[in-house]
């Protein structure tokens, strides 16, 4: 039986998750959202011939192309709690998006056609799956990793958590980079630290020095490690005018948003400054709320940090928003920072879906299941009939799952996974038994007529005929059965149901009386319902 954790189907999986799903099962599923666009951005779809405007909320399918324009972004989020954020002037394609592959994993795979983009994909649940990039010069390969990647001629990629390995175009040795390193080059790349790895912000930086075709390569290495001192120093100049902004009774959060929630929870970091003894400063989530973060109320600026844990146990693993709310006697003020959960992350999401056939049909063959616990989720359903699969959808959320049965009695087996491996299973053993008509097929004449001499005085007057009659399933196979009386005289002499019918020809025995009309009547029932009689009348003089 084919293990249901290996995900090991070239289905439509494309979807891991994502989207949505009868119709995938004719057309390509979504695999992610636009969760913000700022100024000119458009996508070709594949059956498409123009670039149309992708709006915020807009889902993302394989093979789309994406391009930004002029001082514009857009931000894609993936079902693992991945994103992808598009620069400015870059155009990319999503040849695949969480695509089952031969290993049993699932693979991704983005082309940089030109610009470049930040990511922050989640870590890979086993070496079987896969996430890559490709420019015009490298590809690069991934496994949970922050940072950014692209480059027209000159390839360039900077890390500020994970790992990258990096093959060039025409070349079989690869170039790995860690956290805090950021490499550059065409034929042959060249490693740097620096502080600014991985920053968004820098890359555009680094885009625009590298964009100097004249340059050698210790000049622009050198021109680069002096943009990262820049670029640092006006981090600390930034950080500096933040304290100064911290108002008299308030604060201010230093962590961004969205926050990306994995294992451990999130925390939440600030400054607050206040001389009202009765002010309060708390973090909200979903039903949650922290005490109170002000320590002291001495008119001076003080630090917080509060860490949430978040999980199905707490409950929070569905909030999508951080409160921070502050009060005082002379200014209430409140922050709002966006919650990204991993769903794939086992520490967070630690309820299991529930699964149940709600209620079948042998006549039409299908099979209503039901879905429970998937709110906010995604996940795989299968189903699975004797051992051999006979359907796999991906799932975003509780549903109504309708399954087509095979023809005849068999065993099913429905199982529903989340994204954190979550399982859930059922067994039934059902029926499809379609409504069609069939005849009775009775050998000999409708009224037969026998002589037989009398017997002898003394001699029981015994006169036995077999009555032969063969009934003409379409499906040719006495399972499908459900009753067989024959009645003389509307008397039973024969009752057959369920396993005690094992041929569809019969040969029975009837003990006829002279003299009289000897009436027989077949009744077959089909699991279906349909009933189909026949009859024959014996005569004996």
């Amino acid at each position: 039986m084919v293990r249901f954790a290996d995900y090991r189907r070239k289905f439509l999986y494309a979807m891991l998750i994502v989207a949505v799903s009868p119709a995938m099962l004719f057309a390509a599923p979504a695999v992610g959202k636009v969760r913000m666009t700022l100024g000119d951005v458009t996508r070709w779809k594949s059956k498409l011939d123009s670039w149309q405007e992708l709006k915020p909320g807009a889902k993302l399918y394989q093979s789309d192309k994406v391009r930004t324009g002029v001082e514009s972004e857009v931000v894609f989020g993936f079902p693992d709690g991945s994103s992808i954020s598009i620069a400015e002037k870059t155009e990319v394609e999503l040849v695949q998006l969480f695509e089952p592959n031969d290993e049993g994993g699932f693979e991704t795979h983005i082309d940089i056609h030109k610009g470049f983009l930040n990511f922050a994909v989640h870590k890979l649940k086993d070496k079987k799956s896969k996430f890559s990039f490709k420019t015009g010069t490298a590809t690069a390969s991934i496994r949970g990793t922050e940072g950014y990647i692209g480059g027209e001629g000159v390839f360039f990629a900077g890390l500020k958590t994970g790992k990258l390995e990096i093959t060039p175009i025409g070349s079989d040795k690869s170039v790995s980079i860690i956290a805090g390193e950021t490499t550059f080059g065409t034929d042959s790349l060249v490693v740097v630290k620096l502080a600014s790895s991985g920053d968004a912000r820098f890359a555009r930086k680094l885009e625009k020095i590298l964009s100097d075709k004249s340059k050698s390569v210790k000049a622009l290495q050198e021109e680069i490690q002096k943009a990262d001192t820049v670029f640092q120093e006006q981090l600390k100049e930034e950080e500096k005018k933040s304290a100064a902004s911290l108002p008299e009774n308030g604060f201010i959060v230093k962590t961004e948003s969205p926050v990306e929630i994995c294992e451990n929870g999130f925390t939440v970091e600030g400054s607050y400054r206040t001389s009202d003894e009765l002010a309060t400063l708390v973090v909200k989530v979903g039903g949650y709320t922290s005490n109170n973060l002000i320590r002291s109320s001495d008119g001076k600026a003080h630090s917080f940090a509060e860490k949430v844990v978040v999980n199905d146990e707490t409950g929070l693993w569905t909030a999508d928003k951080a409160i921070l709310e502050f009060k005082g006697a002379s200014a209430t003020s409140s922050k709002t920072i966006d919650l990204q959960v991993n769903k794939a992350c086992t520490e967070v999401n630690t309820k299991a879906p529930t699964i149940a056939i709600a209620t079948y049909d042998s006549l039409r063959c299908i099979a209503n299941v039901s879905i429970g616990e998937m709110q906010n989720d995604a996940g795989i359903f299968v189903a699975m009939s004797d051992g051999s699969q006979v359907l796999e959808e991906t799932v975003t959320k509780n549903a109504q799952k309708r399954v087509k049965l095979q023809k005849g009695r068999h065993e099913y087996t429905i199982r529903i996974e989340d994204q954190a491996g979550n399982q859930a299973e059922i067994s039934k053993v059902m029926g499809c038994y379609p409504n069609k008509h069939f005849p009775i097929e009775v050998f000999g004449p409708a009224k037969e007529v026998l002589k037989v001499p009398p017997p002898p005085k003394d001699v029981p007057d015994r006169i036995v005929q077999t009555l032969q009659f063969r009934i003409r399933i379409p499906e040719n196979n006495p399972e499908y059965l459900y009753k067989v009386t024959v009645r003389q005289n509307g008397k039973v002499i024969l009752q057959e149901s369920l396993a005690q019918i094992r041929s569809l020809d019969y040969q029975i025995p009837v003990m006829l009386l002279r003299g009289v009309r000897n009436h027989i009547d077949i009744e077959v029932v089909h699991k279906s319902g349909y009933v189909s009689k026949g009859k024959k009348d014996y005569e004996v003089r």
